[in-house]
């Protein structure tokens, strides 16, 4: 039961079940008690569950935002309701207009998600709430605003969420899709030549997407520590600025390691001739993409990074002896054309380095 608590509270999946399982309950809940709220109210108990749907929000923070939203988008309605009601008794053009006009003033930026409520509220009240407007008014107003206190209490009392391990998660999926890419680019290296297997070279996408996967989930995490009784321990509030600290990174590693890809893939099968990668150059190439990765899985393993920095430091050296030499060997007159790619190369790895050590350094480098 343990296991499955921790699985419940720490990963997207298990924290998706426990929102359903609190919404569930919220539900039943607000349903069981809305039939006995004072006055006109009463009549009115169903919409009490809705108002718990609309507070239901995978952060505290974010059910906060989205209720009041919700709650100010369905008052504006109303009064929108309210004068056509002050003209006479409403009839197609009237509703029509004040449907339309609520759908205009949807399109206001602060409304966020109440914007929908605008003209639904209208809608509801002028056509369901008929000669008892202002009784139907009053309760679904009410009943709306109890679901939504009903909805906040439970969501904050019960496992409030916190999405600090699914921001760790996809950090380290993001490390992992770095390395891969830059085994395979050096398996390539290190192949027949031009190598048989390409596929590295196409994932632009897929780096892109990692980086995107983890900026949501580091802002949701820090989202999720706001006004959340369970992230008041100190070592909480470091997750989040670690996390950030590694989407800074990681942004940066990944634009190098994307430009060295496409840079290699030129190289290759793209380019002309005079910018194919020099054949001296492949192995010292090969061993400094090899150890670079080899400094990101030390990242993600948590290990003494030292002696992977000063690996890929003596590869990048030695790379660039060999450009250095390859220059040197070059006919006269031919200039540095047909060097670029591995020029271009050891400078992605040089700032992938210096990204790397300096974030490393900072703060320790924990996974």
């Amino acid at each position: 039961m343990a296991t499955l608590g921790a699985w419940m509270k720490s990963t997207v999946t298990g924290q998706r079940v426990l929102l359903a399982a609190k919404t569930a309950l919220a539900v039943g809940v607000a349903w069981s008690l809305a039939p006995h709220l004072p006055g006109v109210v009463d009549d009115y108990p169903y919409y009490a569950p809705l108002g718990v749907l609309v507070s239901m929000y995978p952060t505290f923070m974010g059910s906060v935002r989205t209720a009041v939203q919700s709650l100010a988008g369905l008052l504006l309605g109303i009064v929108l309701a309210a004068g056509v009601l002050l003209l006479g008794n409403p009839n197609v053009v009237s509703i029509s207009a004040a449907v339309g006009l609520g759908v205009l003033l949807a399109g206001m930026p602060r409304l966020g998600a109440g914007r929908e409520y605008v003209p639904v509220a209208v809608l509801l009240v002028l056509i369901i709430g008929g000669q008892d407007a202002d009784a139907f008014s009053i309760g679904y107003a009410v009943q709306m605003g109890f679901g939504v206190v009903v909805g906040l209490v439970i969501n904050v009392g019960i496992f409030p969420p916190l999405a600090l391990d699914a921001a760790r998660a996809q950090i380290s999926r993001a490390r992992l899709t770095l390395i891969s890419q830059l085994e395979d680019a050096a398996a390539a290296l290190g192949e027949q030549w031009p190598p048989q297997h390409e596929e590295w070279a196409a994932r632009r996408h897929a780096l892109d997407d990692a980086i995107v996967e983890v900026r949501d989930a580091v802002h949701n995490a820090a989202e999720s520590q706001r006004a959340n009784p369970r992230a008041f321990r100190r070592s909480r509030h470091g997750v989040v600025a670690n996390s950030y600290g590694d989407l800074a990174v990681l942004e940066d590693i990944t634009f190098h390691v994307r430009d060295l890809s496409e840079v290699l893939a030129g190289a290759i099968w793209e380019g002309p001739n005079e910018f194919r990668l020099e054949v001296m150059l492949r192995e010292p190439l090969r061993r400094c993409l090899s150890a670079t990765a080899g400094l990101l899985q030390s990242w993600e393993d948590g290990d003494d990074h030292q002696e992977s920095i000063n690996r890929v430091s003596t590869r990048l050296s030695a790379l660039t002896d060999a450009i250095a030499a390859s220059h040197a060997a070059a006919p006269q007159g031919a200039g540095v054309d047909s060097l670029a790619p591995g020029a271009a190369a050891a400078l992605d790895v040089q700032r992938i380095l210096t990204a790397l050590t300096r974030h490393l350094r900072s703060d320790g480098g924990g996974p």
